[in-house]
């Protein structure tokens, strides 16, 4: 006998139908509001052989803690973080335009010295330079070459996840030194600007290179060049993957995230904001959530604060090109901002809190590392690139299909209200590749679906959204 299950995610509340097997059923079950029920009364039809419920809000209900990823988090080390922060500032200056040939200073003695520091992580790690020649324009105003930092591992698979930061750096001439440093060449130590989100990169680098683990997704760190003069490095690199017809599921990218106490004097090592631009299905919003979720299991003393925009008020960042072509990239950066040391000598390693900025690295491990374990997201869309989301049969239920991922055991299905932000319930079936909610509004609610795959690891989640209507002109007779 095969058993259908309905239930309050942990919350005590149950209903099993069981049925012979091999036998279709759809049982219908309305719940109101109360123990153990979704809180909008959403009726859900399960359909077999397994399926239950739990809140969105209850991660721990639906996400088992995996003991790999677990492991992983506890491994990223403060100390090393440290390290990584001091020996970027040393380099005094990794301006854009900086010296490639001075062996101590400047932005070609740091990535060489990069290169050379992942090169003895793991032997797995491919380490590159990732150039490109560009002509003087806007901010960069000589021609020059722009270097990104690459680190791959590869993966059983070619789609991609990416951890960044810019290891790029700028400051304004200090009061008197005008005649002593040119401007390409000022001191500018960046440590928190982006040595943070650099040294981040890297000690995830080390910690998931040596960890002996084999991932589905192959992993990619990469410091960007040329963010301080308009995203160049990234903007260059998302270009030639869109070109290239590249995979990238994930983008992590991180900015400004060492630092505990604002320039106003308060402080916070206790949250890290992640930045998503919309619309709100994006694929930036769905991995925010997806980030959230899973920081939630593995980091639930620090808290994903989630921020419905493209970056901070006026200030742009390198995972914005890559959301140009509608790849998943988000922005994390600090809780509190000291705007004060920001593009100045002032950005020195003591404005760098080790400890907040290894537990920001913990939450992206925890991403990274369970989005590139979980089997890929389930592709949701008709061969002419519809949703595949319908009325069902009767022409007054939600029927839900999408294709097997591989590897993949189960399917989530992620249910809210269409005016709701975030996700609100999750129904859990088995190895199945269609749904029917009977008598249930496609207008009323928004829905997605994720993988799952046999260690209860889940996929990012893809959503059943249709682009908005592009507005066409009217010919109007004179």
């Amino acid at each position: 006998m095969d058993m259908f299950r309905w239930g309050g995610g942990g919350l005590g509340s149950w209903l099993t139908v069981g049925v012979g097997a091999g036998v279709a059923l759809t049982a219908l079950i309305s719940n109101p509001r109360g123990e153990g029920a979704p809180s909008h009364g959403i009726p859900y039809a399960l359909q077999g052989p397994e399926a239950s419920w739990a809140p969105a809000s209850d991660a721990t209900a639906t996400l088992p803690v995996d003991p790999r990823v677990e492991e992983l988090v506890e491994e990223v080390s403060a100390e090393r973080l440290e390290y990584l922060v001091d020996r970027l500032a040393s380099f005094e200056t990794r301006h854009t335009l900086s010296s490639v040939d001075d062996p101590d200073r400047g932005i070609g003695a740091a990535r060489e010295w990069m290169m050379e520091e992942l090169r003895g992580y793991s032997p797995r790690l491919e380490v590159e330079l990732d150039c490109y020649r560009v002509p003087a324009q806007g901010r960069i105003t000589r021609e020059a070459e722009i270097c990104n930092v690459k680190a791959v591992l590869p993966g059983r698979s070619d789609r991609r996840v990416y951890v960044s930061g810019h290891y790029d750096t700028v400051a304004g001439v200090e009061e008197g030194m005008e005649d002593e440093w040119p401007q390409y060449d000022n001191p500018a130590p960046g440590a928190n600007d982006d040595g943070s989100g650099t040294a981040l990169a890297m000690e995830l680098a080390r910690v998931l290179s040596q960890s002996g683990l084999e991932f589905d997704a192959t992993l990619v760190f990469i410091g960007f060049a040329g963010e301080e003069q308009g995203l160049f490095g990234a903007r260059l690199h998302a270009q030639r993957a869109d070109e290239e017809g590249i995979r990238i599921d994930a983008i992590f990218n991180n900015d400004i995230v060492g630092n505990t106490t604002g320039g106003n004097g308060l402080e916070d090592g206790a949250s890290i904001r992640v930045f998503a631009p919309g619309p709100e299905d994006s694929p930036a919003r769905q991995l925010a959530r997806y980030i959230r979720r899973h920081g939630g299991v593995y980091m639930p003393s620090h808290q994903v604060r989630l921020i419905a925009r493209e970056d901070r008020f006026g200030r742009g960042g390198d995972h914005t090109p890559f959301t140009w072509y509608d790849y998943a990239a988000v922005r994390f950066t600090e809780s509190k901002e000291n705007y004060a040391r920001q593009h100045t000598v002032a950005d020195t390693p003591d404005g760098v809190d080790p400890e907040y900025l290894a537990r920001n690295a913990q939450v992206n491990i925890a991403g990274v590392a369970s989005v590139a374990l979980a089997p890929s997201a389930p592709d949701i869309h008709s061969a002419q690139g519809n949703p595949r989301l319908d009325r069902g049969e009767t022409g007054y239920d939600a029927r839900l299909r999408w294709e097997r991922s591989p590897g993949a055991v189960g399917y989530r299905i992620f249910i809210r209200t269409a005016w709701t932000r975030d996700w609100e319930d999750i129904v859990e079936v088995g190895d199945l590749e269609e749904w029917v909610f009977p008598d249930l509004s496609i207008d009323d609610y928004t829905f997605g679906v994720a993988a799952v795959g046999p260690d209860g690891l889940e996929s990012l989640v893809s959503p059943y959204v249709r682009p908005p209507r592009t507005p066409s002109p009217v010919e109007v007779l004179p």
